[in-house]
């Protein structure tokens, strides 16, 4: 017999990361994998990842071209020839399953994320998905919306308007088919997971028996604290914990097929159906994890791999990882023995299949992705508000800008709409000193190019365009210091001597003034900063409302950590339409907000 594995096994130091290179075309756990194995029961795992609704095929700059072994490229992406690979996948198999790690939806393409995220739910029913880790993006919205909206169908808050769309087939939006999990994402004040930890599966044994696979699901650690999945009322368990104690239990069930399906994952190389210098966090997982589990798959990381890596036990078994925005199908291919189920490990094969464009479209699953394409230009022509001048992002030399106080205005209004959210005032970052800025456009007073458009009138979306990232509104606590500082963080020293001019919108009930003539840090008199009229008070505390993102660091904001009390108010996209249509005419306020010490 000629083996096919290419295998090199090291060790660090401590022996806490033990991983076996993978191998061309087919990792294989041993060449044994390669003999007559008929008289196991074959199991076929078809995965996917990170698909983040994106149902048309994608762009270069959306990952549509990978890297395979000696770095040839493939072009790749588009549920309708995903659907097409997976059937082919799927002929002829007896017991075939196919699930998710994650990151499904809420992710980029407007037609999808302005609909709820139900075009990409209808495209997985169609797909046959079986079940789905939770993913960090899961949570974005939150876990009522996840589990009431997304698997149950509910509609809220106003039914066609929000959610509950039309779909493809003339009906009102119906749920997923499937199901999440995870074991490690659970509600603070309880400690019990927010879903189900796992799901068991039953294949056909032949002659009238089943056999069991237990999926252990894990999501990202610090999911709960991120930006756009920032959830108050959650937090997040160790993942390795949570997989040995889960698989442990399953072990005394007389369960002996377990896998662990995760949303976090790692980076080993740049080709997809291989792995090189393998590091991150599933790498660490996997080293640790218990050696009853048969294969980790994995997710999250947008990265592409397929490896053998040593259990602690020393026995190979697949980590993997599909991609992103349909880019890859992983297969793991196990074989179980017919009188225990338990994975016959030395014969365990895995393959990451390109989801290449040289197959024929599937019809059913392009048209609902048509569909959709559609209806996304519908509702990017749907008249929203009127405005009697232009809200631009043009900076005046105190950094003021009008979209940036409509944001600003906006932040306060949502946060206000509640007692748990109420805030003193707002503050947006305009100019961030690193990462995202979420004032992505201007709205204009002439018409765009739309033929829905007219002078005045603001489209959903050009609104939608305008201002956003996905992240929600928090409003913490911060002391009056704090918060003073936050108003002379604006200007930032750099390494060269220089400084940077990072500024604040705020919120319409708030103005100061400030002297650039004094040094970084002293340029803002807390007694010169008024909220609803009265001086700033570095003797009590504030509730604040800002961007997740710019709360915790994420644009470079480094003042406001350790902020308390986040409660959380409404994404910035969802929630910056409805204050245009709860203010259907808008005037730019005049600048002066901020001043200049005169």
């Amino acid at each position: 017999m000629t083996s096919r594995i290419r295998r090199r096994t090291f060790l660090t130091a401590t022996g806490a990361v033990a991983t076996a290179t993978a191998v061309g075309d087919v990792a294989y756990a041993t060449p044994h994998a390669l003999d007559d194995t008929s008289e196991y029961v074959d199991v076929q795992l078809l995965n996917i990842t990170d698909f983040h609704g994106y149902l048309q095929p994608t762009t270069p700059s959306q990952g549509s071209v990978i890297t395979g072994a000696g770095g040839v490229q493939v072009t790749v992406g588009g549920a309708g020839y995903l659907a097409t690979h997976l059937k082919r996948l799927r002929e002829g198999q007896r017991n075939s399953i196919f699930f998710s790690s994650g990151d499904n939806f809420n992710g980029w393409p407007f037609e999808v994320d302005a609909h709820a995220n139900e075009p990409t739910i209808e495209v997985l029913n169609a797909l046959g998905l079986q079940f789905s880790t939770v993913g960090n993006h899961e949570l974005d919205h939150s876990v009522e919306f996840l589990v009431d909206h997304i698997e149950k169908g509910k509609p809220y808050p106003v039914s066609g308007r929000d959610d509950n769309f039309v779909d493809s087939t003339g009906h009102r939006f119906r749920g997923a088919n499937f199901r999440f999990y995870t074991a490690n994402i659970v509600h603070a004040d309880t400690g019990r997971p927010i879903v189900p930890p796992y799901n068991i599966e039953w294949v056909d044994a032949g002659r009238g028996r089943k056999l069991p696979i237990a999926f252990i699901h894990l999501t990202l650690v610090g999911t709960e604290t991120g930006s756009t999945s920032y959830q108050p009322g959650l937090r997040s368990l160790s993942d390795l914990e949570q997989a040995n104690k889960l698989a442990a239990q399953l072990k005394r069930r007389g369960i002996n097929a377990i896998v662990i399906n995760i949303h976090d994952g790692g980076v080993a190389g740049n080709d997809y159906n291989a792995g090189t210098n393998p590091s991150g966090p599933v790498f660490q997982l996997a080293a640790n994890a218990s050696p009853d589990i048969c294969a980790i798959v994995t997710g999250h990381w947008h990265c592409r791999f397929n490896m053998m890596v040593p259990d602690p036990n020393g026995v190979p078994r697949p980590v993997v990882e599909a991609g992103n925005h349909g880019s890859l199908i992983n297969e793991i291919n196990l074989k179980l023995d017919p009188r225990t189920g338990e994975v016959i490990r030395e014969l365990t094969r895995s393959t990451n299949h390109a989801n290449t464009r040289d197959v024929p479209l599937d019809e059913e699953v392009q048209y609902i992705a048509d569909y959709w394409t559609a209806q996304g230009k519908k509702r990017y022509a749907t008249p929203l508000a009127r405005i009697t001048a232009d809200f631009t992002r043009t900076l005046n030399a105190s950094g003021e800008s009008t979209m940036g106080n409509l944001a600003a205005d906006f932040a306060y209004w949502d946060a206000n709409r509640s007692r748990a959210g109420r805030a003193d005032l707002a503050l947006i970052s305009v100019k961030p000193v690193s990462g995202s800025n979420a004032l992505t456009g201007d709205l204009r007073y002439a018409k765009g190019t739309n033929a829905s458009d007219e002078d005045g009138v603001v489209l959903f979306g050009e609104a939608w365009a305008a201002f956003g990232y996905g992240n929600p509104i928090l409003t913490v606590t911060l002391p009056g210091t704090q918060l003073h500082a936050a108003f002379e963080a604006q200007w930032v020293p750099q390494a060269d001597g220089t400084e940077k001019f990072a500024p604040f919108a705020v919120s319409h009930n708030v103005s100061y003034t400030y002297d650039t003539s004094k040094p970084i840090g002293q340029r803002v008199d807390p007694a010169a900063i008024l909220i609803d009229g009265k001086p700033l008070d570095l003797n009590r505390d504030y509730r604040v409302a800002a961007l997740a993102y710019t709360l915790i660091g994420g644009d470079g904001t480094t003042v406001f950590a350790g902020f308390t009390d986040p409660v959380r108010n409404d994404r910035d996209h969802e929630g910056f339409i409805a204050y245009l249509r709860a203010h259907p005419v808008l005037t730019p306020a005049p600048l002066g907000r901020a001043r200049p010490v005169s």
